[in-house]
């Protein structure tokens, strides 16, 4: 998970969201309202509002311009749910919010990359070599 959360307002325009997002280096920002979590905005979001009308970001707020699926998580989300709800919603991020829905961090496939080659490293380290790959042949 990664924090603090970088965050725009949903009236805000996705022009601006986006300058935040480039300004940051992100591929995601929280939407919210009154400090309360919205959606999360990424940058596939801001392209397809882009190749929809290359003017819409300039008139589109952040809220416009989230996508259909932008769930949320709590931040002691199993690795096992986290990873299953990027599967099912076909997106690469989820939203990490506390119980009053306030943003506290972002989850991204790149953070559960991260946590599979630890796991693998840890099996290494302890001699365990009985890993395989479900998709290769064995030796």
């Amino acid at each position: 998970m990664h924090g603090p959360v970088v965050a725009v307002a949903a009236h805000d325009t996705s022009w601006q969201a986006m300058e935040r997002m480039l300004t940051a280096h992100l591929r995601h920002v929280a939407v919210v309202e009154e400090g309360h979590a919205v959606g999360l905005l990424s940058d596939r979001d801001l392209a397809s509002v882009w190749a929809r009308d290359p003017l819409g970001l300039k008139h589109r707020t952040a809220r416009d311009a989230l996508g259909p699926d932008s769930p949320f998580v709590a931040p002691d989300v199993d690795v096992i749910d986290a990873s299953r709800r990027l599967l099912e919603a076909g997106i690469d991020a989820l939203l990490v919010v506390d119980a009053t829905d306030r943003a506290v961090g972002v989850l991204t496939d790149h953070d559960l990359l991260g946590v599979l080659v630890d796991l693998h490293q840890h099996r290494e380290d302890v001699g365990d070599q009985r890993v395989r790959h479900s998709r290769m042949t064995p030796d």
